[in-house]
């Protein structure tokens, strides 16, 4: 997946999926800039603390976002050999804010009717990994860049889909995303997709899975097996 290193930090911190139609959420005018916090303060942002944000997905996004950069700060003053660590704690943070499950499944397109239950299940792993280690890899270069929401509003008791917008501004350049939040059968919020600049990396993951699975004559255990190394 060629990219810019901070489309790559975006498409991580989101993990892409579905398709690119907007959810209709109108957007404000007023923009909200992410609170800026000592690393101390962010350093107190952990799971917990993001469970409890989860009836708003607004702050879900806010909380997660913090904790991540935390998380990253950590490691940059950490020995190289602890990379594996590294992503062992993005994984643990992402994981209950994210619908792996559902986006590997998308992202293998027609081919999920074809794969037994035990390629599903491999094939939903190696994305999730293959995605966090994008994305932690993608976080190294993050230097302090600034993040806006740009539409936080109240959510009505009866809202189940809410698109959460944010611009990440860097260099004079600004990386619009929009993310698309949905709850799920406990009535958490969780992130279901992503649109960075206007690119659908959910299309583009299954365009590259389907260019796979033709290269190797439909061979999908092959296909999950070199996921992870061409993807990253």
């Amino acid at each position: 997946m060629k990219s810019n290193q901070l489309t790559v930090v975006a498409a991580g911190m989101a993990i892409m999926l579905l398709s690119p139609s907007s959810l209709g959420e109108p957007e404000r005018e007023t923009k909200e800039i992410f609170p800026e916090r000592s690393l101390n303060e962010t350093k107190e942002v952990n799971l917990k603390t993001i469970e409890g944000q989860n009836s708003d997905p607004f702050d879900l996004i806010d909380k997660l976002t913090v904790s991540l950069l935390a998380i990253i700060s950590n490691h940059k003053n950490a020995s190289p050999t602890k990379e594996e660590v590294f992503f062992e704690t993005i994984m643990a943070q992402m994981s209950p804010h994210v619908d792996f499950w559902r986006m590997s499944r998308s992202v293998m397109g027609s081919y999920r009717t074809e794969a037994t239950e035990k390629q599903l299940m491999e094939f939903t792993n190696v994305f999730r990994k293959s995605m966090v280690e994008t994305y932690g890899r993608g976080l190294l270069s993050f230097n302090d860049e600034k993040i806006i929401i740009i539409n936080r509003r109240e959510i009505s008791a009866d809202e189940v889909r809410v698109s959460v917008k944010q611009e990440i501004h860097s260099s004079g350049k600004v990386y619009p995303l929009s993310y698309s939040m949905k709850k799920n059968e406990n009535g958490a919020w969780i992130i279901s997709n992503v649109l960075i600049d206007g690119i659908n990396l959910g299309k583009t993951l299954r365009n590259q899975f389907r260019l796979a699975a033709q290269k190797n004559n439909g061979n999908l255990d092959v296909v999950i097996k070199n996921w992870l190394a061409e993807t990253n």
